[in-house]
């Protein structure tokens, strides 16, 4: 039996910091630079928090949960709420994402307007300047891919391939493969990335899910070359594969959500489920066994750059192939993922991956770390929060 129950202890940590007016609802999370802000973004703001209150309140038969995640909603939803709206995980996309994907969006009209405003700016602007899954064409390609899985409207679909065609003509092919850069113009550096968030990987995986709503060989095609240029550039680590953030160079630093095989290795896996090509398989699972070995290198619980990263491609592993190790290696995580809890005068927190810091944030925070922690103790029945499949069987 383990000390604490972790689910329960991030749930009781975020309600308690819950700043609660007229029927919004926020929190002060910590910022890139470890700053106290009020934001409504996805990568460190209050857009993500709503996926866990959610979730949560659907397995324990919270409702206070749940009004949570509305109200989280709603306060992000502001109209007067600063910010870009397009970019998954930097823009006003982010909370939109999480209405979708928690069935809230139509929950009141503020939220329904948000969900509108994103979608329109999406279809109707340009897709540049970036391409990756953090804030490019990738990511509000897939925003547009997961509001088309809930409404089967075609023009959804056309705008995601519209997003997949300027992807496809950022393309480079070369010695080193086909790749592209975060920014094509060359302002996010001039060497393509590898890793979810900014690389190569992340664009893959679009794309794959593109093929899979669409059919279109040429979006198979395009995933398949990019994965195949991280297959060649895959680094021997740990009985795995790890890759460099920067594409051909450098050395092996990280193992995390971010740069390295804890992301990378969910993009291979999900791609071989949309592809069914036998190598994708393969390359999530030397990316899971690298996973597992470098285990809390960073050491701190988070999405973003901690174990609940490296957790979630073990329990997507468990929950593809069937295989019991790959469950016990998820749940070694959440073991250790336990051991983070600051018991405070006030109550339970949790940190980010910065020491004495505590935020209630999706990637950076306590609201990703106890999704894992959900997702753990439910066997991988409650899905992925980011990146799918659909249903949730506990639902």
């Amino acid at each position: 039996m383990l000390p604490i129950n972790g689910p329960d202890s991030v749930y009781d940590f975020i309600r308690r910091t819950a700043e609660r007016d007229s029927g919004s609802c926020r929190w002060r999370t910590v910022d890139y630079e470890n700053k106290p802000q009020y934001d409504a973004s996805l990568f460190n703001g209050v857009g993500g928090i709503p996926l866990f209150l959610a979730a949560y309140g659907r397995r324990r038969g919270n409702a206070e949960a749940l009004e949570l995640a509305q109200a989280a909603l709603e306060w992000c939803a502001d109209p007067e709420r600063k910010g870009p709206v397009r970019g998954l995980c930097i823009g006003k996309a982010g909370a939109a994402f999480a209405a979708w994907r928690t069935g809230l969006q139509d929950a009141s009209p503020r939220i329904a307007a948000l969900c509108e405003r994103v979608t329109s700016a999406i279809l109707q602007e340009d897709p540049g300047p970036f391409t990756d899954m953090l804030g490019g064409a990738a990511s509000n390609g897939w925003y547009l891919l997961t509001v088309w899985q809930r409404t089967a409207e075609l023009h959804l679909l056309a705008g995601a391939e519209h997003c997949g065609d300027w992807l496809l003509a950022q393309m480079t092919r070369e010695g080193s493969g086909c790749h592209c850069l975060p920014r094509p113009d060359g302002g996010f550096g001039a060497v393509p990335y590898t890793g979810f968030a900014h690389g190569i990987s992340g664009v893959a995986f679009f794309l794959a899910a593109l093929f899979e709503a669409s059919r279109d060989e040429r979006w198979k095609q395009a995933s398949l070359e990019l994965f195949d240029t991280l297959i060649a550039d895959a680094r021997p680590a740990h009985g795995g594969w790890n890759w460099t953030p920067l594409l051909g160079t450098g050395e092996l630093s990280r193992c995390q959500w971010s740069h390295g095989a804890a992301g990378i290795g969910p993009a291979f896996l999900r791609a071989w489920e949309m592809l069914d090509e036998p190598r994708l398989l393969h390359a999530a699972r030397m990316a899971g066994e690298a996973t597992y070995h470098y285990g809390d290198h960073r050491q701190n619980p988070t999405i973003c750059t901690g174990l609940a990263s490296g957790g979630e491609l073990l329990l997507e592993l468990f929950r593809v192939t069937g295989e019991d190790a790959w469950k016990l290696r998820a749940r070694e995580f959440g073991e250790k993922i336990l051991t983070y809890r600051a018991a405070l005068s006030e109550g339970d927190a949790w940190p980010t991956d910065e020491p004495g810091l505590f935020s209630p944030d999706f990637l950076f925070g306590a609201s990703g770390t106890g999704y894992f922690l959900l997702r753990c103790e439910s066997a991988g029945e409650v899905p992925s929060a980011l990146m799918g499949p659909w249903r949730d069987r506990a639902s």
